[in-house]
């Protein structure tokens, strides 16, 4: 899915809610109507753009009711930041196929009551060691973050220093953020491709900036080792 379209999906407060309550527990309309106090006919469209989204899927129970799940298993990521801006959407897959096998089975295989209370007991522990290091990840983005935009506030010292004109203060800053192409560098800057390629040769003269080809384009990045040619 893309991950624009999820953001607007998700956007809506009683869609956010209605995956609340899903991930909890498989919930009926008339579950999710009373919990969110909503009515049921805009319950229904709220989870048909979840479904066709791809996001929860329906089932139906013994008494032919249909009931609602979490369908898919993604991590969505938003980074804002002075000199950023990203939204990456990951599917991460997991093995279900032991879902549907039928309860005679499961009983049939079962453990003794001990080996199942152990095993429970090791699934726990396992649990809270994943919940931690999840957290430790979360402390660790937050600080690259941090470093990130404090090493940008001073590359944007130094490009003010080393650039003889605007245009090659932004010409540094658009490339220090990412390779690109001449072309993406015209629409970001909104000036005339000779201007651009000018000041694109006289940094590359002066060994700041180079390019590699990469499907039969330029992409210009900032040099390796960054030394002014005299």
């Amino acid at each position: 899915m893309d991950s624009a379209k999820l953001l607007d999906i998700l956007g809506n407060e009683n869609r956010r809610k209605i995956i609340q309550l899903l991930a909890n527990r498989p919930c009926y309309v008339s579950e999710i109507s009373g919990r969110l106090r909503v009515g049921p006919k805009a319950i229904i469209s709220h989870l048909s753009m979840l479904e066709q989204a791809g996001l929860i899927e329906c089932s139906v129970d013994e008494q032919r009711r249909k009931y609602f799940n979490i369908a898919n298993n993604m991590r969505l990521e938003v980074s804002v930041s002075p000199y950023a801006y990203t939204v990456a959407l990951h599917d991460i897959a997991f093995d279900r196929e032991k879902k549907g096998e039928s309860p005679a089975a499961e009983k049939k295989d079962s453990p003794p009551k001990e080996e199942s209370s152990v095993f429970f007991l090791k699934l726990s522990s396992r649990l809270q060691e994943l919940k931690m290091r999840q957290e430790e990840l979360a402390q660790m983005q937050q600080q690259l973050q941090v470093e990130y935009t404090e090493i940008m506030d001073h590359c944007l010292d130094s490009i003010e220093k080393v650039a003889r004109n605007p245009v090659e203060c932004e010409l540094l800053f658009e490339i220090l953020k990412n390779e690109t192409t001449l072309a993406a560098l015209c629409y970001n800057l909104r000036l005339h491709p000779s201007i651009i390629n000018a000041n694109l040769i006289d940094l590359a003269e002066r060994g700041f900036i180079e390019y590699r080809i990469k499907n039969n384009q330029h992409y210009w990045k900032i040099c390796e080792t960054g030394v002014e040619k005299k």
